[in-house]
């Protein structure tokens, strides 16, 4: 089983800390801000009012003899819009990656059927999946009037006609006690069924029976083509209103004995880097799989959710079904992490100007974070935004302004 983890709550914030010229006694503080920054700012020169101990190693010559120590100052820290976080041991949820698609829920699905047969005729402008129709608009057109029973829209109609004329001459009659109750009765129910009939084709004699939308939505699937003989009744067409969608995941047969821990999931769509989460959108498991069909590779799992982000049907997706939790792990965001030659490296803040390109082993990609097995202690504060600019400047060697240890 392939087994990720996706973190459940990130108790560390983004930190903030001083750098007081004092000595340069570095102070860190555990404050929810967002920048790197300075609580007090000076200028970093070597003529400022106290003075070094040159008989003694100072500490940040130590610091930047380490071949993997970057030098950022302070200016070029905001430029980056540098931004920590002190990770520490938090709870983290069993994940299950696979694949899957957004697909429309049938609780919200309107289906379109053919009022009568005969060949359809696709209307003006041309229906097509995903197009968005309002409640009346007439979609299709269904003409039989080249079958061998001729035009039932054309028919239908003089039935109607007849039946109308009758009635209303009927309703004379029997005012004037020409004609019985019960006769009158009959003629009336003779109309009413006739108009009921040509009411449920919409005919007329030019293009057949008129196929309108029942409700406002999306055209999610025509399952005809123009020109296609259709019989009474049959599907031609299905109208999603996108309130809700189903989340359709494929887990692969191994996983079988975890279905019944899944709690909910997580998604990213090809079109975008933003990841969807159910717990956001009101989402719930509704079915999965009781066993494994002969021949297939994968149980489907589906998740219900509200569509709060307009997300389209069909689009497919890159799902991170989350199972059972496991606790005091360590994760970072993905953005934190840099790759050279198949290594994972991370960048420490030793203070507010230095920081340690640090090499990590991780679990697979969850999505939204990265579990790290090895190379990071709790409490260590990663950079997570800016992490392109110190890679930048490591290779570039850069040395803060004022900080040059010459004498």
């Amino acid at each position: 089983m392939r087994k990720f983890y996706i973190p459940i709550a990130i108790a560390a914030t983004v930190a903030l800390w001083g750098c007081k010229e004092s000595g340069h006694n570095h102070s860190h503080e555990n404050e929810s801000v967002d920048n790197h920054s300075h609580v007090e700012s000076h200028e970093h020169e070597h003529a400022h009012e106290h003075s070094h101990d040159h008989g003694h190693n100072h500490p940040h010559a130590v610091i930047e003899d380490d071949e993997n120590v970057v030098v950022f100052t302070h200016k070029q820290s905001e430029n980056a819009n540098l931004k920590v976080r002190k990770i520490e041991y938090a709870p983290f949820a069993n994940i299950i990656k696979c694949s899957g698609d957004v697909i429309s829920s049938p609780s919200d699905a309107i289906y379109i059927v053919a009022p009568t047969s005969g060949v359809i005729l696709f209307g003006n402008p041309f229906p097509v999946d995903g197009s968005y129709v309002n409640k009346g608009k007439t979609l299709f057109s269904i003409s039989s009037s080249n079958l061998q029973d001729g035009d039932v829209a054309y028919r239908t109609k003089i039935a109607y006609n007849k039946a109308k004329k009758d009635y209303e001459r009927a309703l004379s009659l029997v005012d004037d006690k020409i004609i019985s109750e019960k006769d009158f009765t009959e003629i009336k129910v003779e109309y009413e069924n006739a108009k009921a009939a040509y009411e449920a084709i919409n005919g007329n004699e030019e293009k057949g029976s008129s196929v309108i939308a029942p409700g406002d939505g999306y055209i999610s699937q025509i399952m005809v083509n123009n020109g296609d003989y259709v019989t009474t009744g049959q599907t031609i067409a299905m109208i999603s209103q996108n309130r809700s969608l189903l989340l359709r995941a494929n887990i692969e047969h191994e996983d079988f004995t975890h279905l019944p821990e899944i709690e909910s999931a997580n998604f990213k769509l090809p079109m975008d880097d933003k990841l969807y989460k159910l717990s956001e959108m009101k989402g719930k498991v509704l079915s999965y799989g009781k066993y494994i069909t002969h021949g297939e590779n994968y149980i489907p799992v589906t998740f219900e959710f509200e569509n709060k982000y307009n997300l389209i049907p069909g689009s497919y997706a890159n799902i991170y079904i989350l199972t059972k939790t496991e606790e005091n792990s360590l994760a970072i965001p993905e953005n934190a992490i840099c790759e050279e030659e198949g290594l994972y490296y991370v960048y420490v803040a030793l203070d507010c100007e230095h920081f340690r390109k640090t090499e990590i082993e991780i679990a697979e990609n969850n999505g939204e974070a990265v579990k790290v097995v090895k190379g990071l202690s709790s409490g260590d504060l990663v950079v997570i935004n800016g992490v392109h600019q110190l890679k930048a400047a490591s290779r570039k060697s850069v040395i803060p302004e004022g900080h040059s240890h010459s004498h």
